[in-house]
Parts: C-alpha cells; structure tokens; sequence
C-alpha cells in the first residue's frame, strides 16, 4: 500500500511539474509586450496588432514562420559584436519560447486572456502622454510624380520659459510616403517672430542637397534685425525602425522658449498618386534640468576623383567605402547610426585606441535599407582622445541585390546626398564630451 500511495504521490508531482512548464499566453504576454507592440499595436507602424490573445493565435502560422526566419523583429545589427539598450531583437531563450508555444498550440492557459493594450498617443511608441506636441501647421501634398520629394519645413514654438528635454519622438503622418526625416531645434532672437513668413520649400535641382544657413534662415525670417543668427541646441534624424530619443537623468536639452523645429531635410517616397502627410514631434519635458546637452556629429567619407565624382559601377558587387576620424578629446558615445541606401550590404564601425586597444561600436552583416536605427548603447561608451574611429561598407551593385533599383544595374553616383541616382554612406553619433563615470551610466 505505501508503495502505491507513494508512486500516486510521484505521479501527482511530476503532473504539476508539467502543469507549471506548460506555455500558456500569460507567460508569453510580457515579451511579445515588450518586443512586439510598440509597433503591432492600433495606430502603431505595423499593419496589423498583437495587443491580445486573438489577434496573436489568428496570425500564429505566419508568426512562426517570420520568427523563424528572423524576419521579425526588426533588428539587423549583430547583438554578439555589441548589445544595445533598444534592442528589439528576440533572446535565444525568448524565440525558443515563443516558436515551443506556437508549436504546442499556442495555449491560452487557466488565465482569462487579457489585453497587452497600454495607452499610447496617436502613432506613438510611448505609453505616456507627450508634455508638448508640435506639429506641420497643414497637411503636404506628396505630388503625383513618382519621384523623390524633399522639402524644409518649419514648425514654429513659443513656451512660457526655457524646459528640459529628455525624449523627442518623430511621428510621421503617412508611413507610406514619408521616407526620412533630419530636424533641429534652434533658438532665435527675442525680436523675431517664428510665426511669420512661409511654411516650407522645396528643393529643386539648383539647392538639392545644398543646405544653407543663410539661405534657410532668411528665407524663414529667422535672422535678428541685428543680424543675429539662429543658435542650434539639438540636431536628430528619423528613419524606418527608429527607437525614441530618450535620456537619462540630468542628461538631453535645454528647449529654448522660442524658436523653431526646423526638418532641414524632410524626404518622401515616389508616389504615383497624390497623396497628404501630416507629421509631427511628441516632445516629453524632464523634471530635472540637463546640465549636460547632447551633441550631434555626422561623417561621411571623401570622394577620392579627379572630377570630384564617384560611381559604384554596374556589376560590382564588392564597392568598398570608408570613414576614418581621429578624436582629440575624450567622448562618451550614446547612440549611432550607420546609414547607406538600397545598394548597401554590411555595415562595421569600431574605434582603436592609441593604445591600440579595439573598442565595437556597431555592426550590420546584411544591411536592410527599411529597417534603420538609431543604435542607443547600454552604458556610455567612452572614446578615450587620440583614438580613431573606423568605418567600412560595401554595397552591392549587380542583379543579384535583390534590393537594386535598377535592372540591369547601371553606374551609380556615389556620396552626392539626396540625389534620385545617388549612394551614400554616413556615420551620425550623439554624445556628451567625457565626465569621470561615464561608462557607468545605463541608457534607458
């Protein structure tokens, strides 16, 4: 009798070992909250929602398949070169988990199903509500021309005083057509009235990728009758699959109480139908002031031609860039941003120390023109002066790119910025000149 009281005992204790490894939506929800909805969500950037259980078990065959295939998330840099802090990319454990429950049949479990739903703003990946929201002042027409549209738009401001920053999101009005956007926020004079004169422009063929200060800001009527110029506090950018701006505290910047949000480079899609965009920033105020400012610096390589122009040839599948840059100050890395076009295959960035010492900073093995980031590191990252950062890409300029705009492949005009017909290669960083502790600091 003992042996079987004590073999039901067993049996009992294996059962509710089983019952307690068992995946259920409960166990799942946490990760596909925080990996998935931010953009899976009403609103949000992705075409579809997984904010609860239906919505998720309707999609779960071709879930699985784009989680296997590592299709989704979203992320293409090498998370074993460097982890960063908005990373969206599944764990080992994390995809096995999810691709086991999907296999069991995606089990709902004892749990009610509840909603993953937070609230989030319009189009936000926030769950909180912005402090300020500026906005284009009226919709833009994208043309009906099937070609790329770049404009210069401003959003004019006036607060009550000087706030702190310490997160800015761009959020754009119609995903289909709204391709990349590069913005600043400048300060201006007391005498100038931000809410005058035009909205924007548009580039044509004589200022195509030929921003100009004194240009755009007589244009706007941004110059102090005094002829005082417009002060830059804040340089950012915006494409596909960028995380939020966000900031520890103490650190981001000092929003003036006037002035303008000035996109120096606002680029749209070739459409060929007319289309309307109305974006806009959510700007979150910080309680505390930052008494550091972020800065903002961008590299590209140099045209080594006679002519002063430089071709990717059709057929070349292996054209080789590079970006060398000697820092003669310590600085502390917050995020980087690699950036190439549709030919771009890889993507690595590093620095070497005088010392000789390597320090990783990013690396993307199969470049995806759709899905670009703004890389924020885990902790600061510390560029001791007299290091030199390096970095290299190649492209892909054959028919084998699946990604080549054109067939066949024809030379294509290398480093000439925003031109139809162009390649690029940029490398933006955001960083603060060094302080003792720096690499101590985690980035949220």
């Amino acid at each position: 009798m003992r042996k079987i009281v004590l073999a039901i005992y067993i049996g009992l204790n294996i059962s509710g070992l089983a019952q307690q490894k068992e995946l259920n939506y409960a166990k799942l929800k946490p990760i596909i909250e925080k990996k998935c909805v931010s953009c899976h969500r009403e609103n949000g950037y992705a075409p579809f929602g997984l904010e609860n259980y239906n919505e998720i078990v309707k999609r779960k065959d071709f879930i699985k398949y784009v989680i296997t295939n590592d299709y989704m998330p979203p992320w293409r840099a090498n998370n074993n070169y460097r982890h960063f802090a908005n990373s969206k990319a599944l764990s080992k454990e994390e995809k096995s988990l999810i691709l086991q429950w999907l296999n069991e049949g995606a089990r709902i479990g004892p749990e009610k199903p509840t909603s993953n739903k937070k609230w989030y703003n319009e189009g936000s990946q926030v769950n909180q509500k912005p402090d300020l929201i500026l906005s284009m002042k009226a919709p833009f027409t994208v043309p009906a021309i099937n070609q790329n549209v770049y404009i210069c738009y401003k959003i004019p401001f006036e607060l009550k005083h000087d706030t702190f920053i310490k997160a800015i999101e761009f959020v754009p009005g119609n995903k289909s057509v709204v391709h990349h956007a590069s913005y600043q926020i400048i300060e201006v004079a007391d005498d100038v009235d931000v809410f005058s004169g035009p909205d924007f422009f548009q580039y044509d063929a004589d200022t195509l990728n030929r921003v100009k200060d004194d240009h755009d800001y007589k244009y706007f009527n941004l110059i102090g009758k005094n002829g005082k110029m417009p002060k830059e506090v804040y340089h950012n950018g915006w494409l596909p699959g960028t995380s939020v701006q966000t900031y520890p505290s103490g650190i981001g910047f000092k929003m003036p109480k006037k002035g303008v949000l000035l996109i120096r480079n606002f680029h749209y899609s070739p459409t060929p139908i007319e289309q309307q965009d109305l974006s806009k920033f959510y700007i979150f105020f910080s309680s505390k002031p930052a008494i550091r400012n972020i800065g903002f610096a961008a590299f590209k390589p140099n045209n080594p031609t006679k002519d002063g122009k430089w071709y990717i040839k059709a057929n070349d599948s292996n054209f080789a860039a590079h970006i060398n840059v000697k820092f003669h100050n310590d600085v502390s890395l917050l995020n980087i941003n690699p950036h190439m076009h549709k030919l771009g295959k890889y993507f690595k960035a590093y620095a070497v120390t005088s010392k000789n010492d390597t320090i990783p900073l990013v690396e993307i093995p199969k470049w995806d023109f759709n899905w670009q980031e703004f890389y924020r590191f885990e902790k600061m990252i510390k560029i001791p002066a007299g290091s030199v950062l390096h970095a290299e890409a190649l492209y892909d300029n054959s028919a084998k790119n699946a990604a080549n705009p054109y067939s066949p492949p024809k030379d294509v005009l290398f480093e000439w910025g925003m031109n139809d017909d162009s390649e690029m290669m940029r490398l933006v960083l955001l960083f603060l000149p060094y302080e003792m502790g720096d690499e101590k600091i985690a980035l949220p």
